[in-house]
């Protein structure tokens, strides 16, 4: 019934803007509205007869509306969509090949049925059209500039699923381009924290239509996940690390998990995680020795459990960057208590720190622990700014 006395769908509406394609401005629309009705209400007080009451009234309101309207198709109102042109806009088409796309559902493993969708139906269908560009994406993003050849050799090896980053990162490359619609083939399955809502804002700014085409089962019966893994980019040698793991479970609950953290074939930390409901964001912290410096490709894993489907995604790697840089810690107490013996014992603990300490025993004299040489803070303390560089 709307599109009947509309003309277009709802839909239509609500995708388009108001405008009038009339010449005249709108201040004289108004004003001749106005003129208008007031012209009809001098001319029904003038001539209002036997009408009495609320009759007047009201009439002159049904003729001011109606001389309303017909001012209104007069300035031709109108919705204005933006289409695109055939073969002068652009659509990009984003391709995850992700390990979890390698799974096999239905005797097809998911990358193969989205390969089969993009080179039976979506890029035909497409470059009729449009001029298509078509990206692979996981950890980044990369241009396949031949599908014919690259498409069938195309594996899901990728170790992350970066759907924002990617997004973005289609969206910079092609600004010089008249881009129209990214189209996403992905299991969903992101790994990098999602969206943010600065990509959201950039799409919504731009005004870039992404549609989505999902593959796979929403979930998987028996499946552990590891979503996010939170490590220092930077550490010092033999310094203490928190790694802060993002996970979620299906099939599992109430059951118990080893969580480890692994450098190439050596166990670093191990520790036995309860699991909680499905579908729960669990957080569990795990301590490590960073150990000797050097980069470090960390791998942070949660071993599989009987009957898992997808044992691709329990582990997430990270890198770590271990510096043999030793800070120097100087700590002055003015008077003996007794948090300074306190401090000491920790700090002895923490092979990545040298502690330097200076205290006041008596008015003359100083307790030095930590020192280097035996002429270091023998003067108390350092009374030029050169000489804390060393702290």
């Amino acid at each position: 019934m709307f599109e009947f006395l509309f003309k277009y769908s709802p839909a239509t509406f609500a995708k388009g803007k108001f405008v009038f394609l009339a010449p005249w401005p709108l201040w004289l629309l108004a004003v001749a509205v106005l003129a208008a009705g007031a012209a009809l209400f001098w001319h029904m007080r003038r001539n209002r007869g036997l009408l009495t009451g609320a009759r007047p009234i009201a009439i002159w309101l049904l003729e001011t509306a109606l001389i309303a309207l017909v001012l209104l198709m007069l300035w031709h109102p109108a919705i204005s969509i933006a289409t695109l042109r055939p073969q002068q806009n652009v659509v990009t088409v984003l391709l995850d090949d992700s390990r979890s796309m390698g799974i096999v559902e239905d005797g097809k493993s998911r990358l193969d049925a989205a390969k089969d969708l993009l080179t039976r139906d979506l890029s035909p269908a497409l470059g009729k059209n449009f001029q298509v560009r078509l990206y692979r994406f996981g950890k980044d993003l990369r241009r396949v500039d031949r599908p014919e050849t690259q498409l069938a050799s195309l594996a899901p090896d990728a170790n992350a699923t970066r759907i924002g980053e990617s997004l973005n990162q289609a969206m910079s490359e092609a600004s010089t381009l008249p881009l129209g619609a990214i189209v996403l083939m992905s299991d969903g399955a992101d790994n990098s924290g999602g969206l943010d809502s600065d990509t959201i804002a950039r799409i919504r700014q731009k005004r870039i239509p992404v549609h989505t085409i999902g593959f796979g089962r929403e979930k998987l019966p028996k499946d552990i996940e590891i979503t996010d893994v939170t490590v220092p980019a930077r550490a010092l040698a033999d310094s203490r690390l928190n790694a802060q793991v993002q996970f979620r479970q299906y099939g599992y609950s109430r059951e118990k998990a080893r969580l480890s953290v692994r450098d190439g074939g050596k166990v670093l930390a191990s520790q036995p995680i309860d699991l909680k409901g499905d579908g729960v964001m669990q957080t569990e912290s795990l301590v490590f020795n960073a150990g000797a410096a050097g980069p470090r490709n960390l791998q942070i894993s949660i071993d599989p459990l009987p009957g898992e489907e997808n044992k691709a995604n329990n582990a997430l790697t990270r890198l770590v960057n271990v510096s043999a840089r030793k800070p120097r810690i100087l700590y002055i107490e003015g008077e003996p208590r007794w948090e300074y013996k306190f401090i000491r014992r920790a700090i002895d603990e923490d092979h990545s720190l040298e502690l330097v300490s200076l205290l006041r025993t008596t008015q003359n004299k100083n307790y030095r622990q930590g020192i280097a040489n035996a002429k270091e803070l023998e003067e108390g303390f350092p009374t030029k700014a050169e000489e804390l560089f060393a702290y």
